[in-house]
């Protein structure tokens, strides 16, 4: 059985693949079930797949067992774990900490969520398959009202940035700021919203942006360190250097005073976002496993 440990079931995007994971293995035959601290399900997102407690797991786990994980701080528990396969499902690859999970002694297996973590997994010395992001249908837009100047925003990871352009925008934005939502309802605001600003400087790969343009936002700002991967200046969004105050109050400014601009980014970024499916991530994840059953 597939096991796939967490650290908790707070409202991030590497907890929400984590249950993706779980549900799409368990959706094609291979039943995972997801280890939290202490056995709770989020309530922010919906996943059919089982949940247990680390104790649990601890009591259940044998060596014919496959454990999954991506949090570096759950390295130690996974290592005393008697599993016969341990997998790091690489979502971020740009801490000290995740670096030090590519020893060979410590005799992990990877699979790679984007392309940032396969070329820094290259660079120390591993190769792993790719299992690219799928987004929920939730956020697919199909021609669903928007609000002319409405920007939508997740203030929780760059929140110096947002304070710093808030006063600068041109004055027939909306700013709507986008924290502590369930994933239906952080859908709904994508949806209803013209314009999404990516502020996070940091991101082995910025769920949000793709989820946004998935939704049908044009969207500006950084690509942090792995948003390159579908955030194509001119061509799917509209990208500013990582940091750059300026640069992203003078690019709003640019894309809200040409419409066809915004409609084009806007087009191609809808149409570039439509093969992140869970479809498709579940046939790269069997793939990647090695199960017999895989597409």
């Amino acid at each position: 059985m597939f096991f796939y440990v967490l650290p908790g079931t707070g409202i991030y995007g590497g907890v929400k693949k984590g249950f993706h994971c779980a549900d799409l293995l368990s959706a094609g035959g291979h039943p995972c079930a997801v280890a939290t601290p202490d056995g709770t399900r989020p309530d922010w997102f919906d996943s059919q797949c089982e949940v247990i407690s680390h104790d649990t797991l601890v009591s259940r786990c044998t060596d014919a067992d496959h454990i999954l994980f991506s949090c570096p701080a759950d390295a130690p528990f996974v290592d005393a774990l008697p599993a016969h396969a341990k997998t790091v499902h690489m979502q971020g690859a740009n801490t000290p900490d995740d670096h030090a999970l590519f020893a060979s002694a410590r005799g992990y297996r990877f699979i790679s969520h984007g392309l940032h973590m396969t070329y820094e997994l290259q660079r120390h010395g591993r190769v792993a398959p790719l299992v690219p992001m799928g987004i929920p249908a939730a956020f697919r837009w199909r021609g669903e009202s928007k609000q002319p100047g409405r920007i939508a925003v997740l203030p929780r990871k760059g929140g110096d940035i947002l304070r710093a352009i808030a006063h600068r925008l041109p004055p027939s934005c909306e700013l709507i700021e986008i924290d502590g939502l369930s994933e239906r309802a952080t859908a709904a605001c994508m949806k209803s919203a013209d314009i999404f600003i990516a502020i996070s400087t940091g991101e082995a790969f910025g769920l949000p942006p793709l989820e946004a343009m998935c939704a049908g936002c044009c969207v500006i700002g950084f690509p942090g360190d792995g948003g390159f991967e579908f955030m194509r200046h001119l061509d799917t969004a509209y990208v500013v250097p990582n940091g750059d105050v300026s640069g992203l109050v003078e690019a709003v400014t640019t894309v809200m005073a040409s419409p066809w601009l915004r409609e084009a980014l806007r087009a191609r970024g809808l149409a570039f976002s439509g093969h992140y499916t869970l479809d498709r991530e579940r046939d790269a994840l069997l793939r990647a496993l090695g199960l017999d059953d895989a597409a």
